[in-house]
Parts: C-alpha cells; structure tokens; sequence
C-alpha cells in the first residue's frame, strides 16, 4: 500500500517541475524572436547595441534589451522612482547623459509616444520667411548680441515651429532690403537694354 502513495508523490513533483521549466522557457523564447526583432526593427524601436545594457532587470524575461522604447523607459524609472544617479542609470541602460535629457523632456512633454521614433521627413520649414522671418529680425534687432539658436527657441516657443539654427543662421544673412526700399521716391527706375533707344 505504501509503494503506489509513493511513486504518485513522484510523478506529482515530476509534473510541476516539468510545468514551470517550459513556462520559463516559452516566456524567454517569446521575448526573443526573430519576428519581435523584425517588428522592432520595423517600428524603428529596434535597440542597436542591446550588449551595452547592463541592468540587472534586464536579465529578466519580461525584459528585452532589443526594445529601446523598454530600456528608455526603465532608464527614466530608474531614476525617478529608485532615485539612481543620471551617471549611473545611462552606465546601466547603455545610454549617454545628453540622451537621459532629451528622452525625460520629451516623455515630459509628450508622454509614452516619445518612445516611438518620428516619422522621417523634414522637422519645420527649409527656409525662414514671412512672418516669422520678420519676428527673429525684430529680435535681433533688440538684442543683437542673440545668436541663431536663442532665436530658434524663441521661434518655437511663439510660433510651435522646429527650426534648426542653422536655419535662422542662413534666413538672417540672405535677408535683402525689399523691392520698394530699393526703389527711388519717384518711382521705378529700370535700367535700359542697350540698343533699345527711346522705344
């Protein structure tokens, strides 16, 4: 009577055993498939140097170093709420200290999709003109010792326009008086073609 209860208690244990090794297994597969890397890759939030994150969180199956949108995450979190370091953080998550910044201001600014990569194209308009052209002037002009970037700032923050300082560098020094700046009080002076005479 003793030997049944005790091969039972056997293949009990065996089975649960059996059970959590492949639920690891499935979990530690899911995370990292070619299909997940592709559609990371596909998504644009295909880490390129998993190798360099080092968390220990990371060596973890609901962690995947591949998915950069998880690691930026983790990097904030790591921060704000286990209070590491911004040196220490970057060191963990494989990023640098000018990267921690502009990834926490914009997940300030604009929350999980700041995750997701933009989508390519131009980020403002190619050249500066009309009224915003005429605005960055008009500071210069109070302040002349503000340099192309300080104006590009001030350009977002009134108009909500990305504009490289580069930009506002090229839109500053290609501005021309106007036509009727040019023109004599009398009106318009055109040069004659040779030859013409008094036609």
């Amino acid at each position: 009577m003793g030997e049944p209860s005790v091969h039972w208690r056997l293949k009990v244990s065996m089975c649960v055993y059996i059970l959590t090794c492949e639920k690891t297994c499935v979990i530690r597969l899911f995370m990292t498939t070619p299909a997940k890397k592709k559609a990371l890759l596909a998504s644009g939030t295909l880490n390129p140097h998993p190798e360099t994150v080092r968390s220990e969180l990371f060596k973890m199956d609901f962690f995947d170093p591949c998915d950069r949108a998880q690691v930026k995450y983790e990097m904030l979190r790591s921060h704000a709420v286990d209070g590491d370091p911004v040196a220490e953080a970057c060191r963990q998550f494989g990023l640098s200290r000018e990267s921690f910044y502009q990834i926490q201001r914009a997940f300030s600014e604009l929350g999980f999709s700041s995750f997701l990569p933009e989508k390519p194209g131009r980020k403002g308009p190619v050249k500066l003109k009309g009224e915003v052209l005429a605005f960055a002037l008009e500071k210069k002009k109070e302040n002349p010792d503000m340099d192309p970037a300080q104006l590009a700032a001030l350009i977002k923050q009134r108009y909500g326009v990305e504009i490289h300082r580069t930009t506002v560098m090229r839109g500053m020094k290609k501005k021309r008086r106007s036509p009727a700046e040019d023109e004599p009080a009398g009106g318009i002076r055109r040069k004659r073609r040779p030859g013409t005479g008094n036609l």
